[in-house]
């Protein structure tokens, strides 16, 4: 059987892998804060598997993460931490993880890594969405057309929802200027297009963005001009 610490979703997943994937025995008689074994046994699941364990316990965000805002504890005595020792507490496996899940070479991959954007954005956690975000700038991680896609619709969404912040990760992952390859990188069109979108969605939901997150918004795509 599993061991304690191992989570269900996780021993599912191995009792349900593919014939002749086989994960070592010893692996699961190691400690949980063994980040080598963590990494070994989490890499066999969906990316979309990496943000359920993140909302179980700040335990897992302090193994995933690799910022001290998102993976620290928020008790009151995790709160009197400095921001160092926080940071230090933090593993940072997420950033492995996701070079570890590319390429991306088929469409339930592709289905799977856009769903982990997409939700990275409807949370606003910058930090998991530009981990998830870096990678696409690279032509050997995935196919310029869903990488471009998907890096587009992450500013829609984001724009659409009044989240600045989120806006600001997107493009200084991705926006002009950025190290990513030309091909990929967001252009003042794309950002017109946010702009219109968190127009349009405002002119049918006026009370669902407050106007202060709203212009802050438009103060972020309006500079890509």
């Amino acid at each position: 059987g599993c061991p304690n610490w191992l989570p269900c979703v996780i021993c599912r997943a191995m009792e349900n892998a593919e014939p002749g994937l086989e994960v070592p025995t010893p692996l699961l008689h190691l400690a949980l804060h063994d980040g080598t074994a963590a990494f070994l046994i989490l890499r066999l699941l969906p990316p979309r598997t990496w943000w359920q364990l993140r909302a179980l316990s700040p335990e897992w965000r302090q193994l995933l993460d690799d910022h001290a805002d998102s993976c620290a504890d928020r008790s009151p005595s995790s709160r009197e931490l400095d921001w160092a020792s926080r940071r230090r507490e933090c593993v940072g496996l997420v950033k492995l993880l996701v070079e570890a899940a590319g390429p991306l070479r088929t469409a339930n991959e592709e289905v799977d890594f856009a769903g982990c954007v997409y939700r990275a954005v409807h949370f606003g956690s910058t930090g998991p969405l530009q981990q998830l975000l870096r990678p696409l700038a690279a032509e050997s991680f995935a196919r310029r057309a869903f990488a471009s896609g998907v890096i587009r619709e992450a500013l829609v969404q984001a724009a659409v929802a009044g989240d600045a912040d989120t806006c600001l990760a997107v493009l200084q992952q991705h926006g002009p200027g950025s190290a990513g390859a030309s091909s990929r990188r967001l252009r003042s069109d794309d950002a017109a297009i946010a702009l219109k979108a968190a127009a349009d969605w405002h002119l049918m939901s006026p009370d669902d963005v407050p106007d202060g997150q709203r212009k802050a918004v438009d103060e972020v795509l309006k500079a890509v001009f």
